[in-house]
C-alpha cells in the first residue's frame, strides 16, 4: 500500500464557506467556471481546508508547528518551524524554509504529504445573496452589505501519500537529526540518500489522526451567520497499492431527491472502481444510511467485489483504527 485516496460528500445549507474578497458591498464567494457548460461552480480553496485540518488536529491533542515571521530575501515571510520529527502539520502539509544547517545557508522544502484541491460543488450556483445591516446606534449612517451564499453538496478530494508520512530526507527536507531510525536509499538518478523514519507506532497515530480530522471535519468563513454542517455524509477511502489516484470525481449525487433523500450514482462509481480495480488494495465506502435513498443499490452494486466494503459512517469510524501505513 504506498497511498490513500480520500474523497468525500457533503451538503452545506446557506453558507459561505470561503469569500473571494469583496466587489462593492458583496462579499462574493469563491468560484471557478466550468469551460463546458460555461457556468459557476462553488469552491473552497485547498489552504482554506487545510487551515481547518490544522485547528482540527489541534483539538484532537496534538500540537502544532509554531508560525514565525521571517526575513528572506530582504522580505518579511511567514513560515513554520520546518521541523516534521516534531510537529504533524510540518510532517503532513510540508513546508519551505531558509535555515543554518552545519553553518550554511540552505533551503530545506517538504512536499506536502497530504495533499487536496480544497472543495467543489457539484452543482452551479445559483445567485443567492443575504442582505445585512450594520446600524449605527447613535444616526442613520447604517452599512448595508450583502453576502453571497450557496445550498449546494461539495465534493472534498484528498490524496495521502503513505510511504513518505513520518519519512524524512537529509538535506532536503531536515538537517541531521539523532534519534530516529536511519535508512539508506537510492534514488531515480541512483544517488544515496539517507532518511529517518518515525517510530511505526507514531506513523500510524498521525495517519489516523488526519483521517479522523477528515471524517469530522468543520470549518469556514462567516460561520458565525451562516452556520452548516460540514463534515462528510458519505466518504470512500482508497487504500492503493501505487501512486495514482482513481476516484478523482466520480463520487457524486444525481439531480433531485426521492423522499427527501440524497440519490448516489452508483453506476458512475462501479465503473470507475471496476477500471481500476488493480490500483486498489482495499475500498472502504462510508456513509449515512438514512440520508441516501439508494443504500441496497449501493450495497448490491459492489457485492461480487471482496475489496469493497459498504458501511454505515460509525463503522467507518472504527475502520480507521484498523489502517495503518506499510513499512
Amino acid at each position: 500500500m504506498k497511498a490513500i485516496e480520500v474523497v468525500t460528500l457533503t451538503k452545506v445549507e446557506g453558507a459561505n464557506l470561503n469569500s473571494n474578497g469583496t466587489e462593492g458591498v458583496i462579499a462574493v464567494l469563491k468560484k471557478v467556471r466550468d469551460p463546458i457548460d460555461g457556468r459557476e461552480y462553488v469552491r473552497v480553496s485547498g489552504q482554506s481546508v487545510k487551515y481547518h485540518l490544522r485547528q482540527l488536529l489541534k483539538e484532537l491533542g496534538w500540537e502544532l508547528s509554531q508560525v514565525v515571521p521571517k526575513s528572506e530575501g530582504g522580505q518579511k515571510v511567514i513560515v513554520s518551524l520546518g521541523e516534521p520529527q516534531k510537529y504533524i502539520d510540518d510532517d503532513l502539509f510540508g513546508y519551505m524554509i531558509a535555515k543554518k544547517v552545519d553553518g550554511k545557508n540552505a533551503t530545506l522544502r517538504r512536499t506536502a504529504v497530504v495533499r487536496t484541491n480544497g472543495m467543489i460543488s457539484l452543482f452551479p450556483y445559483q445567485e443567492d445573496r443575504d442582505f445585512g445591516v450594520r446600524y449605527d446606534p447613535s444616526g442613520d449612517n447604517h452599512n448595508i452589505y450583502e453576502t453571497e451564499i450557496a445550498t449546494n453538496v461539495m465534493r472534498g478530494n484528498f490524496f495521502i501519500e503513505l510511504d513518505r508520512l513520518g519519512v524524512f530526507k537529509e538535506g532536503l527536507e531536515v538537517p541531521k537529526l539523532e534519534g530516529l531510525e536511519v535508512r539508506k536509499v537510492r534514488d531515480a538518478t541512483g544517488k544515496e540518500v539517507t532518511l529517518y523514519v518515525l517510530p511505526r507506532g507514531e506513523r500510524e497515530k498521525r495517519l489516523r489522526a488526519i483521517l479522523s480530522a477528515i471524517l469530522q471535519y468543520h470549518g469556514g468563513a462567516k460561520l458565525s451567520n451562516f452556520f452548516t454542517k460540514v463534515y462528510p455524509e458519505v466518504m470512500v477511502i482508497a487504500l492503493l497499492k501505487r501512486k495514482i489516484p482513481v476516484i478523482g470525481d466520480a463520487l457524486r449525487v444525481k439531480e433531485g431527491y426521492v423522499d427527501g433523500k440524497l440519490v448516489l450514482d452508483v453506476e458512475r462509481l462501479r465503473e470507475t472502481v471496476e477500471t481500476f480495480q488493480d490500483n486498489i488494495e482495499r475500498l472502504y465506502i462510508g456513509l449515512f444510511e438514512s440520508r441516501f435513498a439508494n443504500v441496497d443499490e449501493l450495497r448490491e452494486a459492489f457485492g461480487d467485489m471482496e475489496n469493497v466494503e459498504v458501511l454505515g459512517m460509525n463503522e467507518l469510524r472504527s475502520k480507521i483504527e484498523s489502517i495503518a501505513p506499510g513499512e
